[in-house]
């Protein structure tokens, strides 16, 4: 398996509603730890689970105080998350405005098989259908 990169541990973070709630919160300023639990409705070890996984990713710091842990938030690893983003969508965005060779050629083989009602002139009577049945009868 591949070694996880900083991209990586900031894409996971923001995969949990819990933890975007948490660092949303955090953008108002430092959080007790304890006021975070009350405030996303986790406790305990899921609760330490979320700001292991939000430190990992560098979004947050806990410091540590006699009163109770506190959590600071750092907006700046969504940087990489938000270039990568955007380079995939520009990419995209480009990818889907693009012919598909494959339709395109489709287009030309079958071109010249039967003209199109487009291509006939417009004094050029249609063809009459042939008369059905057994030959004998004409």
């Amino acid at each position: 398996m591949p070694k996880t990169t900083a991209l990586d541990d900031v894409l996971l973070a923001l995969a949990s509603p819990v933890r975007r709630r948490m660092f949303e919160i955090l953008f108002a300023g430092e959080a007790r730890v304890a006021d975070m639990a009350t405030a996303v409705s986790v406790t305990g070890e899921d609760l330490e689970t979320h700001i292991a996984l939000l430190e990992t990713a560098g979004l947050v710091t806990r410091l540590r105080r006699r009163d109770g842990d506190a959590l600071t938030g750092h907006p700046a690893p969504l940087n990489e998350a938000a270039s990568w983003i955007n380079t995939n969508r520009e990419l995209w965005a480009m990818r889907i405005q693009m012919p598909d060779p494959r339709l395109a050629s489709l287009g030309k083989d079958h071109a010249s098989e039967r003209p199109s009602v487009h291509d006939r002139r417009v004094d050029q009577k249609p063809r009459r259908p042939r008369p059905s049945g057994p030959r004998g009868d004409r």
